[in-house]
């Protein structure tokens, strides 16, 4: 019986994706288990199927965007900028873009889901996905099939997996600071999906700065959303209720914070006077909402620009200066932040 590339895989204890890269001299595999690989497939008389072979290197010049559709999908400002970036650069290089935007769980396992078929189609070089999650079955089963891809977000295992993003942690001290130096003390927060990284990320930046200035964690300071204008207004109403004295909040996504200042305002609260918001994305339509949202800016299409080129990069085999490309975040102040006014005032 012939041997197979995954009967290497066995016997060397390494992935298949590992002795597939080997045996194409891939630079991303050290010399030393290159040359492994390459001496037990002369031990062992292995040769490539020259179809499968020929599949492998027929390039599509297609990147695939996978997008999960809900609750935060396209119609979300965020992705549409980010989703330029990438296809003004992908275009300069002779690529185009596919985009899938599935609508399975993202609690099925990720052979089950809708983003396989974008994988088995063989229509794409490469994927860029968004929104990775604490536990992520689409990296292994990226990895298994040899398939380039690039993760929007530190999916935060992994270190030879390929990532873009916003300094998350630091980005949300630059908003609790400028709201401690407003004068507030009491801080809500409005978090994302517990399962994704940057929901981990953003809430251990806000953590780290109340810490920073002596200001205790309170839970019920706390509410979960799901990065949309509905889930922010649900978060804000719940903290309303369990913590009406807070003075300040921060929302994880743009989307949310504006979601939060509809719920302050049904309550009563005048936003900034009563309570002062401030929300993270840098999303263009923070700048046309009333008041006029205080933000973290991301380079949104910055990082898309950037997911692209390393994307095509490895497409292309080449080896990228870094597999990681993370931008430093700035703070936009406009009008939904202001000093906390004094308990007579």
């Amino acid at each position: 019986m012939p041997v197979t590339m995954q009967d290497l895989a066995q016997w060397l204890k390494i992935s298949k994706s590992t002795v597939s890269r080997a045996l194409a001299g891939d630079p991303r595999v050290s010399k030393e288990t290159r040359a492994r690989v390459q001496q037990l497939a002369r031990e062992l008389n292995y040769h490539p199927h020259s179809a499968a072979s020929g599949l492998a290197k027929r390039r599509t010049n297609v990147i695939g965007l996978v997008i999960p559709f809900a609750p935060r999908s396209l119609s979300d400002p965020f992705f549409l900028e980010f989703v330029g970036g990438i296809g003004d650069y992908a275009i300069t290089k002779g690529f185009s873009i596919l985009l899938s935007s599935p609508r399975a769980s993202q609690d099925e396992p990720a052979g089950n889901t809708a983003f396989t078929k974008i994988v088995s189609s063989h229509r794409v070089d490469g994927l860029i996905l968004t929104e990775p999650r604490v536990t992520d079955e689409r990296v292994d089963f990226l990895k298994e099939r040899d398939i380039p891809f690039v993760f929007l977000g530190n999916p935060g295992r992994n270190s030879d997996v390929c990532w873009v993003d916003g300094d998350n942690e630091a980005g949300v001290e630059l908003a609790v600071d400028h709201l401690v130096s407003l004068g507030h003390r009491d801080i809500a927060c409005i978090a994302g999906p517990p399962d994704q990284t940057a929901t981990f990320r953003r809430l251990e930046g806000y953590r780290a700065a109340l810490q920073r200035h002596g200001i205790p964690y309170d839970e019920s300071h706390v509410a979960q959303g799901d990065f949309t204008e509905p889930g922010g207004y649900r978060a804000m109403m719940d903290i309303l209720d369990r913590s009406p004295g807070v003075t300040a909040v921060f929302a994880s996504n743009d989307m949310m914070a504006i979601g939060a200042i509809s719920a302050a305002r049904q309550r009563g609260f005048r936003v900034p006077q009563d309570l002062s918001v401030v929300g993270f994305d840098g999303i263009a339509l923070g700048a046309y909402v009333t008041p006029a949202l205080t933000t973290v800016t991301q380079p949104i299409y910055r990082l898309g620009q950037a997911a692209a080129e390393l994307l095509i990069k490895l497409i292309e085999r080449q080896t990228p200066a870094e597999r990681h490309v993370l931008f430093p975040l700035t703070l936009t102040v406009r009008e939904s932040s202001a000093r906390k006014l004094d308990s007579g005032g």
